[in-house]
């Protein structure tokens, strides 16, 4: 191959990857969290567990996808009891549902580093369409990035907290759910 052709493959190769780019996730403490409330107290936990996978095309943000899938038998409130009332068929029923799952249908820039996904997130076997603002910041060396983002939902509208813990008076109805993610380059 000659100089000319091997210089044009890799710049093929570099604007390819410098239009498309996708990232995984590196799992960490407080990561991807929760805030509900507990008999009017907040009441914080985190999933341990759960893979990822965003791809932004700053040629075409119609081919932006974000894929997430939650390991909820990975639910740490930091009190044993907890989680395994979690784990339960009043909330998670993770003997029938051990995974939570979000795919996005598109993803909208905002402004510059800040986006606006849109899709569905199914928990309990129930399916909702979610809209979800983030903030993804690279670094500027490319070898990792940032994704910051905050949800509120009702834990109603997927079936958690059932029987006695129905009444909102013991469990809110609204769930933050809090993301700091890092994340590295996928391969």
């Amino acid at each position: 191959m000659n100089r000319v052709t091997l210089l044009l493959a890799l710049s093929f190769l570099w604007s390819a990857a410098a239009s498309a780019a996708c990232w995984k996730p590196v799992p960490a403490a407080k990561s991807l969290g929760f805030v509900a409330t507990q008999a009017g107290a907040p009441f914080p936990g985190e999933f341990k567990s759960y893979t990822a996978q965003l791809c932004l095309d700053d040629k075409d943000p119609t081919k932006d996808t974000l894929t997430v899938q939650v390991d909820l038998n990975s639910v740490d409130s930091g009190l044993d009891e907890m989680d395994e009332a979690l784990k339960g068929e009043d909330f998670f029923d993770t003997a029938h549902t051990p995974k939570g799952s979000f795919v996005s249908d598109s993803i909208k820039p905002v402004s510059p580093g800040h986006y606006l996904v849109a899709g569905k997130l199914t928990l309990r076997g129930v399916t909702k369409a979610v809209s979800v603002p983030f903030a993804f910041t690279p670094a500027p060396d490319g070898k990792h990035a940032k994704l910051d983002a905050r949800a509120t939902l009702q834990r109603r509208d997927y079936g958690i907290g059932r029987g006695q813990w129905d009444d909102p008076q013991y469990v809110g109805l609204a769930v933050d759910v809090i993301f700091a993610i890092s994340m590295v380059p996928a391969t």
